[in-house]
């Protein structure tokens, strides 16, 4: 496609930015990390410095010698993703108000965007190569099955699991609104939590976040038309019928455990509207959003999986 060059319109960006898809998750899930560099190093240290050692020194004598600390990094490397559009004249023509065809074409293009970055993060969390301390749940252990199952003692399980690889135990789980909605109606929370059947299906966010003891319960509510161009849309979960524990922070620091980043430019706006003419169709115009991050998991065993959670 021949055109002049893109030109980054400041209006369009600024409507780019102002808009969160609902029941988007992905960038609560891990903290933003402000960079420079398109490429770096982040820092690891390991776990040395909770080693047990001797401390007596007893009299005059020396303080005993240990080699405490061990330094690793991961790689980040910040990729630039975007979507492209074409407004021809009769786009614009036939657009009255309230509508307005090149706000319309950006929101479009950014919630593409947001559902794909959801997507991405949601896949890697979902997948045992990936989270390696998993477990996958079939026939009378899944949660759906309010007789058989126990979702305290798999909680208890991926909590106990992040403690001993990391030192701290989770802050977050991450799941989907089915998901939920399921354990809203399990009898052993209900009775855990001191409300037998009387609350069943009422229970907050709030209560199931108590139930699983973590600070931040994560609901994703994002779907996607799975289904190929032309064909009846098929509409599925994002978080599919997964649960995932974390322990990540709230702002990045030094010496901290976090399953991992949300590496992006420091002082730049999260996403970017450009506009340039097109030649073919004539009289045409471009509109692409791009926003650049890259998804850094650098601590997996910050991480559980429960893999099949409910049928």
């Amino acid at each position: 496609m021949s055109q002049l060059k893109a030109v980054q319109d400041k209006l369009l960006t600024n409507v780019s930015n102002k808009i969160v898809p609902m029941g988007y998750v992905s960038e609560m899930v891990l903290p933003r990390l402000s960079v420079v560099n398109s490429t770096g190093k982040i820092g690891n240290y390991g776990n040395g410095h909770l080693r047990i050692e001797s401390t007596i020194m007893g009299g005059k004598g020396k303080a005993p010698r240990v080699d405490v600390t061990t330094r690793s990094s991961n790689g980040y490397d910040i990729t630039r993703h975007g979507l492209e559009s074409v407004l021809t004249p009769d786009d614009f023509a036939n657009t009255d108000q309230p509508f307005d065809a090149r706000q319309d074409e950006t929101t479009a293009l950014t919630t593409m965007l947001w559902l794909a970055r959801e997507q991405g993060l949601a896949t890697a969390l979902t997948a045992t190569a990936t989270i390696t301390q998993n477990v996958t749940l079939s026939g009378t252990s899944q949660f759906s099955d309010f007789a058989n199952s126990d979702p305290l003692g798999r909680f208890l399980t991926a909590r106990k699991t992040i403690r001993d690889a990391t030192g701290l135990p989770p802050n977050g789980v991450v799941m989907d609104w089915e998901v939920a909605e399921q354990l809203r109606y399990h009898p052993g929370i209900l009775e855990a939590l001191g409300f037998k059947d009387n609350r069943a299906g009422q229970l907050s966010d709030q209560d199931l976040a108590n139930a699983m003891k973590i600070d931040r319960l994560l609901i994703g509510k994002a779907v996607k038309n799975s289904a190929v161009e032309g064909q009846t849309d098929s509409i599925t979960a994002v978080w599919g019928k997964d649960i995932v524990f974390f322990h990540s922070p709230s702002t990045p620091s030094k010496m901290q455990v976090s399953l991992g980043y949300n590496v992006e430019y420091a002082g730049r706006a999260p996403r970017k509207v450009f506009r340039a003419p097109v030649t073919n169709p004539p009289e045409s115009e471009s509109i692409i959003v791009v926003d650049d991050y890259q998804q850094l998991l650098t601590n997996t065993g910050a991480a559980y999986l429960i893999k099949d959670a409910i049928a």
